[in-house]
């Protein structure tokens, strides 16, 4: 169980290091470098704010957070914190599924910064699921 929680670690650290960039860029008025070249318009399109704040912003949270449970995991081996983060991984997955479906349906164009952070949302998404409920049967 701990390497699967080094992995989750990783992938969260991951997330939290592209939405934290993506937040510094918000807030200096910047577009990052982009391979792909849709980065600006998803960006500065309306769907990159929700309630006045930056979704990199929010993504920075989430991340955090899964990082600091996963910490308080390794050290006290509490299930019930691996159960929460997997409900909070469910949040996390929908909301990609959204802004996945923005970028594609809405906007037609793609950030490759988001992109990694909706990869990094699912990967976590499906090691918890797979881990707790599949393998231990815990629900």
């Amino acid at each position: 169980m701990n390497k699967k929680i080094i992995i989750l670690s990783t992938l969260a650290l991951v997330g939290f290091i592209d939405a934290a960039y993506l937040t510094i860029q918000h807030y200096a008025n910047a577009i990052p470098p982009c391979t792909i070249h849709g980065c600006e318009t998803v960006l500065s399109s309306a769907y990159s704010v929700v309630f006045g704040l930056p979704v990199a912003l929010l993504g920075v949270a989430y991340y955090f957070v899964l990082l600091i449970l996963y910490f308080i995991y390794f050290q006290k081996k509490n299930t019930s914190l691996l159960i929460f983060t997997l409900r909070l991984s469910i949040v996390g997955f929908l909301a990609d599924l959204w802004f996945v479906s923005a970028q594609a349906f809405l906007i037609h164009a793609w950030c490759v910064y988001c992109l990694l952070s909706a990869l990094m949302s699912t990967l976590i998404f499906i090691l918890s699921y797979w881990e707790l409920f599949h393998k231990k049967n815990l629900l």
